[in-house]
């Protein structure tokens, strides 16, 4: 369980990472307003690709909508999911 909850709080510093880089990058930046970086964005359509091949299409879209959410929200919810898991099953 001890992996659960150092992933878990790795994803977590990541999501606040990319959340205060994004708040400096806004803040930095002139003419530009908050930009929320996603998945697509930090590592190109190229690598998400694989997903359009899926013929279920209710999974298709929950896979776009997932890597398409801002990138800090996504490793918030997942690192606080994990650590919620852990907190669960480690007492037991």
């Amino acid at each position: 369980m001890k992996t659960v909850k150092w992933a878990g709080l790795l994803l977590v510093a990541a999501g606040l990472c990319v959340l205060g880089y994004q708040a400096i990058e806004g803040m930095m930046s002139e003419g530009t307003a908050f930009y929320n970086y996603t998945l697509v964005d930090m590592f190109g359509e190229r690598v998400f690709a694989w997903y359009m091949d899926i013929p279920v299409n209710s999974l298709a879209q929950g896979i776009e909508y997932v890597i398409t959410m801002a990138a800090y929200a996504l490793f918030l919810i997942v690192g606080a999911v994990l650590l919620i898991i852990h907190g669960i099953f480690a007492r037991s």
